[in-house]
């Protein structure tokens, strides 16, 4: 016969086992409570979000009418039309005004001079001038040490091509824009063909804004090249040069290339934006004859004075 204190020992060590089991399946029940049901939402919650909701739909806000603000007037001039209709298609689809510089002598400049019209752009004869380090100007080229009537004849010849045109930059022509001479030639036919010049300041030697102060005339000058770097990021901070440019003068002249394959999308990209941030768009033309009406004004005011 087992004895009673033993007894009461095995009695007291079962009840400790089951006390033990019974904690166990408490603490087993608990953590699968959390595990299930609270530690995802806690994880959740450090980044944020919980997991068992789906997010809701972002809420569609009207952007607010823009400002009544005049940052500046933006010029575009895209140089080197004519070497290729595919190249030139985009940029005629920009919505604002573009002034489109056509080379001379070429088997697309009469289509693209054409085509520019049609789209409602500007033309411009992009008129080959020699340059300091004898790079190949292409056909049509004012080569210095011309005389006056050679110059004339080779212009007006590219005029005709191309006409009616509203202008003419130069294509390269360090050389010839520092000779007083032939930028004499080159504006005063300029004026008498009713057309304007923009001097693309391929060097600071240019003479052509000065020759144009003796001759009376209002030319425009090449304020930024925003493509000599062939990517998207240079183009862009070039651009961010000319906005500046604007905001700070009231005006900016912008070349770029026909046969720059990121300009288009860029320009394109950036149209709406930057007319919502307030600027404006001309073509070189119209730039120039707003400067004309201003410097008549100013002088108007002087001879009052």
């Amino acid at each position: 016969m087992i004895d009673s204190s033993e007894e009461k020992r095995r009695r007291a060590r079962a009840g400790v086992l089951i006390a033990f089991v019974a904690v166990l399946l408490v603490l087993v029940v608990a953590l699968f409570f959390l595990a299930f049901f609270q530690f995802p939402k806690i994880l959740d919650e450090s980044i944020g979000v919980e997991l068992p909701f789906e997010p809701a739909p972002a809420a569609i806000v009207e952007r607010p009418p823009s400002p009544d603000i005049v940052r500046g007037t933006l010029v575009f001039v895209i140089d080197d039309a004519g070497n290729s209709l595919c190249e030139l298609e985009p940029f005629l689809e920009f919505p604002g005004d573009l002034t489109i510089a056509v080379l001379p002598a070429l088997p697309d400049s009469v289509e693209a001079a054409r085509r520019i019209r049609a789209a409602g752009k500007e033309v411009f004869l992009h008129q080959p001038m020699e340059a300091i380090g004898g790079q190949d100007t292409g056909p049509g080229a004012i080569m210095a040490g011309m005389g006056r009537d050679e110059i004339r004849e080779i212009i007006n010849r590219n005029l005709d091509e191309i006409w009616p045109v509203t202008g003419m930059n130069n294509h390269q022509g360090s050389l010839v824009t520092m000779d007083e001479e032939a930028m004499e030639v080159i504006l005063e036919l300029s004026r008498e063909r009713g057309i304007r010049f923009l001097d693309s300041r391929t060097t600071n030697e240019t003479v052509a804004p000065r020759v144009a102060e003796q001759l009376g005339m209002v030319i425009g000058q090449r304020d930024v090249f925003i493509d000599n770097i062939q990517d998207r990021e240079s183009i862009m901070a070039h651009i961010n040069i000319g906005l500046g440019m604007a905001e700070q003068r009231g005006s900016s002249i912008m070349i770029g290339h026909a046969w720059s394959s990121e300009l288009a999308p860029l320009l394109l990209e950036l149209y709406a934006d930057l007319a919502e941030l307030g600027y404006s768009f001309s073509s070189v033309s119209s730039l120039m004859e707003s400067s004309e009406k201003t410097q008549d004004v100013q002088e108007n005011e002087d001879i009052g004075d």
